[in-house]
C-alpha cells in the first residue's frame, strides 16, 4: 500500500468507516460521565488518569475488527500494511484524547514531579494498548474477524497480577516504587510491541532459504 493509496483511504472516509467507532464513543462518554462524578476535581494525578487511560485503551482495542477480512486476504496490499494503518487511525484519536487527560491532571502536582508523572503514565497507557492490539492481532491471525471482544478480558486478566504481586508492584503512587514499576511497565511495553510486530507478519509470507549452488563436477 502506498502513501498516496493510504491517503486516499483516510481522505474519502473509506477507512473511518470501516472501524468500529462505538466503542470509542463509549469510552469517551464513561470518561466524561467519570469526570463529571469527580466534579472537577484534579487532585488524584495517578489515579484519575490511569481510570482514564484504561476507559480509552479499551476503546481502542476494537480497532482491528474488520467484516471484510476475508475479503481483503486477496488484495494486492499486504496484511501488516492494513492492520497498522488501523493502529495509525486509532493512535490519531486516542493521543490527543490522552494529551488533553494529562493537560487537565499533571498541573496540580508538584512543578519537579510533573515530567516523571507523565512519562509513568504514559508507558501505562501505551503499554495497555499494546497488549490490546497484540491480543487482536493474534486472534486475526486465528480466524477472529472481530477480535476486539476478547481484547477486554484479555487486558482486564492481564491487569490482575500487577496489583497482586507484592515483590514486583506496578500499580503504585508516584513515590520511591515509581521508576522500578515503570520499568517493569516498559518491559511488558517492548514485549507486547515485539508480540504485536509478530501477528501482523503475513501468514501467507514464507521465509525464504537461501539457495545452495552445488560445485559442478568435473
Amino acid at each position: 500500500m502506498t502513501p498516496s493509496v493510504a491517503w486516499e483511504l483516510v481522505r474519502s472516509g473509506h477507512l473511518v468507516r470501516s472501524l468500529r467507532l462505538a466503542p470509542f464513543a463509549i469510552g469517551a462518554v464513561a470518561g466524561a460521565a467519570f469526570l463529571a462524578v469527580r466534579g472537577g476535581d484534579t487532585q488524584d494525578v495517578v489515579g484519575d488518569p490511569r481510570v482514564l487511560g484504561l476507559l480509552l485503551a479499551l476503546g481502542g482495542g476494537y480497532v482491528l475488527d474488520d467484516g471484510a477480512a476475508v475479503t481483503l486476504q486477496a488484495s494486492p496490499y499486504s496484511l501488516a500494511r492494513r492492520l497498522w494503518l488501523r493502529i495509525g487511525c486509532a493512535c490519531a484519536v486516542v493521543g490527543p484524547l490522552w494529551t488533553i487527560v494529562l493537560a487537565r491532571y499533571l498541573p496540580t502536582a508538584p512543578a519537579g514531579d510533573r515530567r516523571a508523572l507523565g512519562v509513568g503514565l504514559t508507558v501505562e497507557f501505551a503499554a495497555a494498548l499494546a497488549v490490546l492490539w497484540a491480543v487482536a492481532v493474534w486472534g486475526r491471525r486465528h480466524g477472529f474477524d472481530h477480535p476486539g471482544i476478547i481484547t477486554t478480558p484479555a487486558l482486564l486478566a492481564a491487569l490482575l497480577p500487577t496489583a497482586s504481586i507484592p515483590q514486583a508492584p506496578m500499580m503504585v503512587g508516584f513515590g520511591a516504587e515509581w521508576t522500578p514499576a515503570h520499568l517493569r511497565w516498559s518491559a511488558i511495553l517492548v514485549t507486547a510491541i515485539c508480540v504485536l510486530v509478530a501477528g501482523t507478519r503475513d501468514p501467507a509470507a514464507r521465509r525464504r532459504l537461501p539457495v545452495r549452488v552445488g560445485r559442478a563436477k568435473d
